[in-house]
């Protein structure tokens, strides 16, 4: 029996993959980073982070929620 775990779109980021992830939203908009300081924002919530792997996490929790995939 699968858990909701096992079906996660997120189980898979680790750090290369999130990276790339980021910066594909960077170049997109959705999130932005200050020039002087290591903190991401993702700009439709305005949650702020330090990891490059928590934003892709929380983006694609957001972007499931947003499409209805949960």
């Amino acid at each position: 029996m699968a858990t909701s775990e096992d079906t996660l779109p997120t189980q898979d980021i680790y750090e290369q993959k999130a990276r790339m992830l980021v910066e594909q939203l960077i170049e997109r908009g959705t999130i932005e980073m200050e020039h002087d300081e290591p903190i991401l924002h993702h700009v439709p919530t305005g949650a702020q982070f330090d990891s490059v792997v928590n934003i892709a996490h929380f983006h694609k929790g957001w972007e499931a929620a947003q499409t209805g995939e949960t």
